[in-house]
């Protein structure tokens, strides 16, 4: 099935849409401030809620999306599509390759964020790739027809504080 992107990916006047959703599309300036300035002032609890919103927005956006392409049904077909959809939007590269219904293992060679950051802040001494964590749970969750929060996204390496790639553990939460 071909998906028309330009269909679905539209622009009305200055607002951006997916699938009839509203999306925000931010520069690294605005993203990795945000990041900053939430892990500064509220510590873990900031973090928590870029994890959490990314997670709830991934979910409510991809469960949309495959509402309105109910031929995609297979569980490899949705993890190409939220493949292409992270890449689509901007955020980088994504690999599902080693995950399933109990999770895995999600790579990311490319991210707008560690970009971002590495140009704004430099090295970071720990992970930070909090939004993509976020984002990958929410996805999965409605890739698998599961609830928010059913999946616990840890990072394990991280572009930001200099690995190869960004390594992401997904457990059952």
């Amino acid at each position: 099935m071909t998906i028309d992107w330009p269909e679905k990916f539209a622009r009305k006047g200055h607002e951006l849409f997916l699938s009839g959703l509203p999306i925000a599309l931010h520069c690294h300036h605005y993203n990795m401030n945000l990041q900053k300035t939430l892990e500064t002032s509220l510590g873990s609890e900031g973090v928590l809620l870029l994890y959490t919103a990314a997670e709830e927005s991934s979910h409510a956006g991809f469960t949309s999306f495959l509402e309105h392409h109910p031929k995609i049904v297979t569980a490899k077909s949705k993890l190409e599509l939220a493949s292409t959809s992270y890449q689509y939007c901007g955020l980088g590269i994504i690999n599902f390759t080693k995950i399933g219904p109990e999770g895995g293992i999600v790579t990311s060679p490319h991210s707008h964020h560690v970009t971002g950051w590495l140009a704004k802040f430099g090295k970071r001494q720990n992970v930070g790739c909090f939004f993509t964590g976020g984002w990958v749970a929410g996805v999965l969750a409605a890739i698998y027809n599961k609830h928010i929060g059913y999946f616990s996204v840890d990072e394990l390496e991280c572009k930001m504080s200099l690995s190869k790639e960004c390594v992401f553990e997904v457990k059952i939460a």
